[in-house]
């Protein structure tokens, strides 16, 4: 491509009468085939910028569609946030009420549990105060019933010894044998 530098610094040979036909006339070809590539690249870059101009237009409008849609995103997704706010805190709040309803139940079944067991330590007491009665009252008959034994005894020994004696007297023994 034919640079402005490469047309400022060309000189043309001085023949007798001038500058040669053939260098001004090939120069001139180049001159006229790079100007006329140049405009219609001109006019092709025009039309790509009314084009562009076009589509900028088009941008522009998508642009202000997508900044109203946007303006919209933010003011719902602030009632989106907001409503999930309140529904955490009401999911929340009902937690709590659940949480403070099984503390208290479990408090009420841990209270009846501490008077079940204290009344079963209460039932035992008495059943064995009963049962330590009833073994004293059994041991003091086994006592009793000792006493009688040895004393019916000590008796049967008198009675067996008085016969026996009386037995012995009844035959006399001989001396001499």
């Amino acid at each position: 491509m034919l640079r402005p530098i490469d047309i400022h610094n060309l000189e043309f040979k001085q023949v007798f009468r001038g500058y040669s036909k053939e260098q001004v006339d090939d120069f001139l070809s180049k001159l006229v085939s790079e100007y006329e590539s140049l405009y219609h690249q001109n006019e092709e870059l025009r039309e790509r910028i009314e084009e562009l101009k076009k589509q900028a237009n088009r941008y522009d409008d998508v642009g202000d569609t997508l900044h109203e849609t946007l303006a919209y995103v933010k003011q719902s997704s602030a009632e989106i946030r907001e409503t999930a706010e309140q529904s955490a805190a009401r999911i929340i709040d009902e937690a709590k009420k659940e949480a403070e309803w099984i503390l208290e139940n479990a408090k009420q079944q841990m209270a009846n549990e501490i008077r079940q067991a204290q009344e079963a330590l209460a039932f035992r007491s008495r059943v064995r105060r009963q049962l330590e009665s009833q073994l004293k009252q059994l041991l003091e008959e086994v006592k009793d019933l000792a006493r009688e034994e040895d004393e019916s005894d000590q008796a049967l020994t008198r009675s067996s010894s008085g016969r026996v004696a009386a037995d012995h007297s009844a035959f006399p023994q001989d001396e001499e044998e």
